[in-house]
């Protein structure tokens, strides 16, 4: 399921790995600090489902002692909190019949709640829709993780300055989302990784961890690889807007070495300026 799919319908394994690379000719700040407060940096991954993104992410910081993980998806929710912009913003786009019959609700709108089953029937029937609704919560999400990188990147300065020991963390922020580049969020990240699976591999994943048939788990990993809405992974490579990809389809034990590698190799990384 796509962010906004997860929006709206929502209130362990072994890899091995194959990494590949392109160099940029471009960067992006992360967030609104300097860059000159390297080497704090933040790192985002994306992959397709049963890819082992969110394995990667995890042995990212136990293993690679990366100093956090954020899972845009997980923070997404919070944007239809009753009465918060997006909901303001939604409701704005699909009309006040999407509200639920809340009597705590006043002029003010601060109890205006989304009924997500009537929001997810317009939406999973109509493509555009999809897009629409896209385009109203990416944006605060957005925001959301802009907030929470700028929190960690300011408690790790204090604890520069202050000389604290922060458990020989390395402070690099790992940023895990489905949509990452759909979404436009690349202007956030100092490194893009893609984490990738044959077919029959996330097949399996699918049909272990959820309990699908291959039916289902096929009919999953097929949508979601026909609404990606940036290019193919190559032209991705091709364009610098990736810079590594990770190919998962072993043991758990050489995940972990080539992730540590592959965060001490500059290639990895886009290019300072």
């Amino acid at each position: 399921l796509s962010l906004s799919e997860r929006l709206v319908l929502s209130p362990k394994h072994s890899f091995s790995i194959i990494s590949r690379f392109s160099s940029l000719s471009m960067s992006a700040d992360s967030t609104d600090s300097s860059a000159d407060d390297a080497p704090f940096r933040v790192l985002g991954v994306c992959g397709g489902i049963g890819s082992g993104k969110s394995t990667a992410c995890k042995l990212l910081v136990k293993e690679g002692n990366c100093l956090a993980h954020l899972d845009a998806d997980s923070m997404a929710h919070s944007v239809y909190a009753p009465g918060s912009q997006a909901v303001q913003d939604v409701v704005a786009e699909f009309g006040s019949d999407i509200v639920k019959n809340n009597p705590e609700q006043n002029e003010s709108n601060a109890g205006m709640e989304i009924d997500r089953k009537k929001l997810g029937a317009i939406v999973f029937a109509d493509r555009s829709a999809m897009a629409k609704l896209e385009k109203i919560v990416w944006p605060h999400v957005k925001t959301l993780i802009i907030e929470q990188i700028n929190n960690l990147r300011a408690e790790w300065m204090l604890a520069q300055k202050e000389e604290k020991s922060q458990e020989a963390k390395r402070p690099i922020v790992i940023l895990e989302a489905a949509v990452l580049l759909d979404a436009g969020w690349d202007d956030l990240l100092d490194g893009v990784w893609v984490v990738t699976a044959p077919q029959e591999v996330a097949l399996d994943r699918l049909v272990e961890t959820r309990g699908l048939s291959k039916e289902e788990a096929d009919k999953r990993i097929t949508a979601q690889g026909s609404r990606r809405g940036i290019g193919t992974l190559q032209e991705e490579i091709d364009k610098g807007i990736v810079t590594g990809v990770i190919e998962n389809d072993g043991g758990l034990e050489e995940l972990t070495l080539s992730l540590k590698s592959a965060l001490d190799d500059t290639k990895f990384w886009k290019p300072k300026h």
